[in-house]
């Protein structure tokens, strides 16, 4: 009888090291001593992500990590996803967000820690941003990453020289900077309808849609910067036709 107990004693030890499951409801891998959150079970819908796991240091989200917030109950194997975070708080460890990491939750802002190195696509997608920080250490916006929030205006770091397709479409942005480094931008990127402010530098490189001729920004800037010499400046809509009104760059 004691040596059947030792042996589900340590059959649990094994499932939970592999598992790694926190007591904050945390579930992570281990690799060289750092740490990946790959999962949250817990009905917390504030969350902070730990700086670090068993003494061990917080370094990535994992792909799909909160998607959804993947909870309806903490007993329920298949989880509906229903209950949906508010609010997430980074330590300064980690530097990768993976794919889908956060989407389809309630986050109504976010605020990125330089540390960051990488953002997933889809990572931040179908939320309720209003404002997001995106650090300097940032080189490139991958597809969908902000797609489909509130956002209403946005910085995006000198240090970005790719925005991807969708990258940050379907929010409530009126105007938008490209930064002079940037040098190519995916279809749709900032397709919304609600543009009017365009400031942009000379010869970057736009996606267009074979079939309607739009590209990232829709409403018809594509054929205004692009017929006008690709021309560095600010561009405004104005009864329905982008105008150039002043050199920025």
């Amino acid at each position: 009888m004691k040596t059947n107990v030792l042996i589900i004693i340590l059959l649990m030890v094994v499932v939970f090291t592999v598992l790694g499951q926190s007591s904050t409801g945390f579930v992570w891998d281990e690799n060289n001593g750092l740490i990946t959150i790959t999962g949250y079970n817990s009905t917390d819908l504030d969350v902070v992500i730990p700086a670090e796991i068993n003494g061990m240091p917080v370094v990535a989200i994992g792909n799909s990590a909160f998607y959804f917030n993947q909870l309806a109950s903490p007993r329920s194997p298949n989880r509906s996803r229903n209950n949906q975070i508010t609010s997430i708080t980074f330590p300064n460890n980690v530097t990768s967000i993976g794919d889908s990491a956060f989407y389809g939750n309630q986050l109504t802002s976010v605020t990125i820690p330089d540390s960051v190195t990488s953002i997933g696509a889809h990572a931040f997608a179908n939320n309720q941003l209003t404002s997001v920080t995106i650090p300097n250490n940032i080189t490139s916006i991958e597809t969908n990453t902000f797609n489909s929030n509130q956002l209403k205006s946005i910085t995006i770091p000198d240090s970005i020289t790719s925005i991807g397709g969708g990258a940050f479409g379907y929010n409530q942005l009126t105007s938008i900077t490209i930064p002079n480094n940037v040098t190519s931008i995916g279809l749709a990127a900032f397709q919304s309808n609600l543009l009017t402010s365009i400031t942009i530098g000379a010869n970057v490189s736009l996606a267009l849609s074979t079939i309607t001729g739009n590209g990232p920004f829709g409403n018809g800037f594509e054929a205004a910067y692009i017929n006008g010499g690709r021309q560095a400046g600010t561009y405004t809509l104005t009864g329905g036709t982008w105008v150039r009104a002043a050199l920025t760059f």
